[in-house]
């Protein structure tokens, strides 16, 4: 038995997008952090088969833990409201967890257009685990500890998940044919800004996993590397993504300087508390 989660806050017409092209599952949970009701009146009225409840309003990480609690099935597969699963997913999803515990699609982004200030998310050869598009078997993801709800907002809990799957030895295997689109967001200049200091959370990451003795520096290294990869011509790095960051250096640094002192004060706090 397979139980798709999919995690939503304020987001009705994406999840009702969503849910019309979810075909095949043996469950499907949707977890909503929504302060207005939209989307549960929308659930009741248009999918009365979806199981509809109040997520935990603590972020999309604690958002897909709850869901994931709330399942019956014995195999769990994650997919985002923003997102379209193909007619296949479901199946394809649930033939691959017969031969092994952990599984990720593919993303595609069909409608990208490279405009500046467009975020387009893709995984086509695997090796990424992102949290739109993969399968699991529940005891693994109880054992794994689910996702980190210490990250608040989307942008770091799952590269933090997909390490801790290292940790164990674990692989994921890629699974092609299971294939989510992810339509292109095309972000406002407020949105843009706000997306730039969002790299806090890739502060905490660092910080959970590698343990840098400054995280903030290893993140102006890699803003380093990316400017080089531009210069060079090469296509790994969006010159708005990069020149956005040097226009602010100076207020991005101090913000991120200011976050990691935030950061390793609560986690020395929950170290302590461990003892």
């Amino acid at each position: 038995m397979i139980s798709v989660v999919i995690p939503t806050c304020e987001r009705p017409e994406m999840i009702a997008r969503c849910l019309a092209n979810l075909t095949g599952a043996d469950e499907v949970i949707v977890s909503d952090d929504s302060q207005t009701d939209r989307t549960c009146k929308l659930i009741r009225e248009q999918f009365p088969g979806i199981k509809w409840v109040r997520g935990p309003q603590r972020g999309p990480a604690a958002n897909r833990n709850f869901g994931a609690s709330q399942a019956s099935g014995d195999r769990i597969a994650f997919v985002d409201d923003d997102c379209i699963p193909s007619g296949l997913w479901v199946h394809s999803l649930r033939r691959a967890l017969a031969e092994t515990n952990l599984v990720e699609g593919k993303t595609v982004c069909p409608d990208k257009t490279n405009h500046p200030f467009e975020e387009a998310i893709e995984n086509l050869s695997g090796g990424l685990l992102w949290s739109c598009n993969f399968g699991i078997r529940r005891d693994l993801f109880a054992k794994l500890g689910g996702f980190d709800e210490d990250f608040l907002e989307a942008g770091g809990e799952d590269l933090e998940f997909a390490w801790r799957v290292r940790q164990v030895g674990v692989e994921a295997r890629f699974a092609p044919e299971a294939v989510v689109y992810h339509p292109a967001r095309r972000l406002t200049l407020r949105r843009w800004l706000y997306r730039v200091f969002q790299d806090r959370w890739h502060l905490l990451y660092r910080l959970k996993t590698v343990g840098p003795k400054s995280a903030t520096f290893e993140e102006c290294k890699d803003l380093v590397r990316l400017t080089r990869r531009l210069v060079r011509g090469t296509k790994e790095a969006r010159f708005l993504a990069v020149a956005t960051r040097w226009i602010l250096f100076p207020f991005w640094v101090l913000y991120l300087l200011r976050w990691e002192c935030r950061f390793r004060k609560k986690l020395i706090r929950v170290a302590v508390a461990a003892q």
